[in-house]
């Protein structure tokens, strides 16, 4: 059929380094550290010197989550708008007419369709923030794995 959705770069997405994560833990690893130093100036307090280390060890956490997990965002290249991934599953009784209305193009009739927690089908929808492009596909659980069953459908609004 054709590549799973999840492993094929889609030529309207594009990645962006984001300087503004980059600044923001920066600046936030420099906080800690004064923290961190400001916390030996209170040896009458105890609970002071150690409250100020703790949250200075938060900072930390939170400025590294900064730096790996928000350093490169994935956009749609027309409006700059974030990119959300998702994973729909759905009945395996209900996997032929959700092929059909995909084949088909009828998007719509898609939401009259019951999701389930976990499906041995799933639609695999890839959008942007402001609701201005969608890519999806239809995959069914084959011993293993999801394999694709439709090709990748993309739309612009």
């Amino acid at each position: 059929m054709t590549n799973n959705i999840q492993n094929t770069q889609l030529e309207l997405i594009e990645k962006k380094f984001s300087v503004t994560s980059l600044l923001l833990s920066l600046v936030l690893i420099g906080l800690s550290c004064f923290l961190f130093i400001y916390s030996g100036n209170f040896e009458g307090s105890n609970m002071l010197s150690s409250t100020m280390i703790f949250v200075g060890i938060a900072i930390i956490a939170y400025s590294l989550f900064l730096l790996f997990a928000r350093l490169n965002n994935e956009v749609y290249v027309k409006t700059n708008s974030p990119i959300v991934r998702r994973q729909l599953y759905y009945d395996t009784a209900d996997f032929l007419e959700i092929k059909k209305a995909i084949d088909g193009a009828d998007y719509k009739s898609i939401e009259k369709f019951k999701r389930v927690d976990e499906g041995n089908v799933q639609l695999y929808v890839v959008h942007s923030k402001d609701k201005k492009f969608a890519a999806l596909q239809l995959l069914k659980y084959e011993p293993f794995d999801f394999v694709p069953q439709t090709d990748v459908k993309t739309l612009e609004f």
